[in-house]
């Protein structure tokens, strides 16, 4: 499912550069990207995590799940900003709600991923980074 959530994510990001791309596609693809993303996370929930690289795997599955959902809002809100109605402009102030909770909670993850041990291996020594020279989460 972590293989289909990353295809999914090129799919979304070719879509949000392609002008013909509506914006019911990306909602869609975001849609399932949260779908491939919480399968994902619910399968690793069962494995038992004997190591650091296993917890560091479970960290990305839920950073990246988080992030998909906080995407499928954003698209969600954008749709229902399009309509004029108040009920369709209060659920877009839900909506856009929800996405935000997700995006931080997405960057927390991000930062646990990031900072988790292992960091980085070279050969067979563990060499953690600096935060100034970790990927910063977006």
């Amino acid at each position: 499912m972590q293989a289909l959530g990353q295809a999914i994510d090129i799919r979304l990001g070719l879509a949000i550069d392609s002008p013909k791309a509506t914006l019911a596609v990306k909602r869609s693809l975001a849609c399932e990207m949260v779908k491939c993303w919480q399968q994902a996370h619910e399968s690793i929930a069962d494995i038992p995590l004997l190591d650091g690289w296993g917890e560091k795997h479970r960290l990305f599955v839920k950073w990246k799940h988080m992030e998909a959902k906080a995407a499928a809002y954003y698209y969600h809100v954008l749709i229902l900003d399009e309509s004029n109605t108040e009920k369709s402009q209060r659920a877009a102030v839900a909506a856009l709600q929800s996405a935000e909770e997700s995006l931080r909670e997405s960057r927390a993850v991000c930062e646990a991923f990031h900072s988790a041990s292992p960091c980085r291996v070279d050969g067979e020594h563990e060499m953690v980074l600096p935060l100034q020279e970790r990927e910063p989460c977006k």
